[in-house]
């Protein structure tokens, strides 16, 4: 173990090293954007898109829309947030982003490596989505047609600018008589909806709905998610309202129901291709993007809370699987017609379902109508994953145990049961804690995918940051080490009970307990 953590460090600081040469010249974008020159765009023509790769935001359908304007565009490419986009962009691994005309405004702002396409894909609507045919859709319509224009461009001038310390959302200090709304954000999506400092979420999007809010009397409670889930939460009933940087298109109007709010326009967001920035030293990069990923808005507590999150998560899920395995390997150990073929049914449906879609379908399916917290539903998810685990393991283990071990405590007048706790269970045992310990990593690993049911994990808050950020290299190496450090322990914890189980390591008083040795 200790080869292994020594290896693991040295490979971190040579990671460190690597990603501060790289970022030489550009880690303080905030302050050298400041004193670079405007960039112009790479790629300035639609036919200059030919054989080039397009991405866009899973869940974003406008493949259409590019080619109708640049027919020989080589493929199409999707991810689930911005700054995986963005950060693909900087590297090569495409070449154009399709987003609207507020994030990429903001993006080429920040970044001076970054630069818009000098056209627009087309013209639209930015919109509230509501669930198809709900009332409550006309009366945000008519609540919102009483905001003025005045404070419509107020509030766009102030979340597109660059001014961060004006970028905040007031309390919710009305009544709320008239009750709560459940409202689905993407959060990953600056400056339309995003989390600002501890994982609250701000944004043009956000306030545009306080104040439609406030003038209807009702407080909202926000939920943070990806952009790809935004849209289901309201066609299941989880979210009664949907945004996150919606633009209105016929084929979602068919899904759902939007209150129309602000001008939008599909644009694309090229590299640049005159950067001009300020010498920066390799440290001074490193140091500012430490700053920024952990000490500014005090992010470091987002990775504690989603730290916080996944330790529940995982410890619950494995107690729970742990428990269930056993019970129901308990109620087949002996050959139950009925239990054997609900649990053959069970298993093969469990273990052939990708777990992230099991999740999705638990969470906008089973509990779709039900008011449960993601975290619920992850728990129960993977209790039932780890619980097949455990079950299998206990039939392997326990068939490994040859069948006289039973003829001999028949003999000695043991019972069924008595013969399995005292006799078998303690010789499988050994055979299945390696194999559990690996299961335990993985679960672990697993855990990773819980955001997709808008569940704030530790891989969630590390997305969170790097939407802030628009920086990789730490928010990623921190949740590796943090990883990392959770599997060794949790690893730690299970070697020891693998060795206290040993039945080599039992006392001669304890394994003749019950048995009269002066027969």
């Amino acid at each position: 173990m200790r080869k292994s953590v020594i290896c693991f460090l040295v490979l971190f600081l040579a990671l460190l090293a690597c990603s501060a040469c790289a970022g030489n010249g550009e880690a303080d974008r905030d302050d050298s954007a400041k004193t670079s020159a405007v960039s112009k765009p790479e790629i300035t023509s639609y036919k200059e898109l030919s054989g080039k790769t397009v991405s866009m935001l899973t869940g974003a359908p406008f493949e259409e829309l590019v080619r109708s304007k640049a027919p020989d565009v080589g493929e199409f490419t999707f991810y689930n947030t911005m700054p995986d986009m963005i950060l693909a962009l900087k590297s090569g691994k495409t070449d154009a982003v399709l987003n609207n005309n507020a994030i990429v405004a903001l993006a080429t702002n920040r970044d001076p490596d970054l630069a818009s396409f000098p056209q627009n894909l087309k013209d639209g609507v930015f919109g509230f989505a509501f669930a198809k045919g709900d009332p409550a859709r006309d009366e945000w319509q008519a609540a919102y047609d009483t905001v003025s224009e005045e404070t419509k461009q107020a509030l766009w001038e102030k979340w597109t600018g660059s001014d961060d310390s004006k970028k905040t959302v007031p309390e919710q200090d009305w009544p709320g008589k008239n009750g709560t709304v459940k409202v689905a954000a993407c959060d990953t999506l600056e400056p339309m909806s995003y989390a600002g400092e501890g994982g609250t979420l701000i944004g043009f999007d956000i306030e545009m709905i306080l104040t439609i809010a406030k003038k209807l009397d009702v407080h909202v409670e926000f939920t943070g998610m990806e952009f790809a889930a935004v849209m289901t939460s309201v066609q299941s009933g989880k979210a009664e309202i949907g945004t996150g940087s919606i633009i209105v298109t016929d084929e979602r109007k068919e899904a759902v129901d939007f209150v129309e709010y602000y001008p939008a326009a599909f644009m694309l967001l090229v590299r640049g291709s005159n950067t001009a920035q300020g010498a920066t030293t390799v440290w001074s990069g490193v140091i500012s993007s430490f700053e920024k990923t952990f000490i500014r808005e005090n992010r470091w507590r987002l990775l504690v809370d989603g730290v916080l999150t996944t330790l529940i998560i995982t410890s619950l899920s494995i107690i729970l699987g742990t428990i269930l395995g056993f019970f129901v390997f308990m109620l087949c150990r002996n050959g139950n017609i009925v239990a054997d073929g609900i649990t053959r049914f069970s298993v093969w449906l469990l273990q052939g379902m990708p777990m992230m879609v099991l999740l999705m379908v638990l969470y906008y399916i089973v509990f779709g109508r039900v008011a449960i917290n993601g975290v619920y539903v992850a728990v129960i998810g993977f209790t039932l994953t780890f619980g097949t685990s455990v079950f299998g393991l206990l039939k392997m283990g326990v068939g490994t145990i040859d069948r006289g071990q039973y003829e001999a405590a028949y003999a000695l007048g043991y019972s069924n049961r008595r013969t399995f706790f005292r006799v078998i269970l303690p010789q499988a045992i050994p055979h299945i804690l390696p194999a559990y310990k690996g299961e335990i990593v993985g679960l672990i690993k697993a855990t990773a995918i819980v955001g997709y049911i808008a569940v704030q994990d530790l891989t969630k808050m590390v997305d969170l940051i790097r939407s802030r950020t628009m920086e990789a290299f730490f928010p990623l190496i921190a949740a590796t080490v943090i990883y990392f450090i959770l599997e060794w322990l949790l690893g730690l914890f299970v070697s020891k009970l693998e060795i206290g189980m040993d039945p080599k390591n039992r006392k001669p008083e304890s394994i003749l307990k019950g048995v009269d040795i002066h027969d």
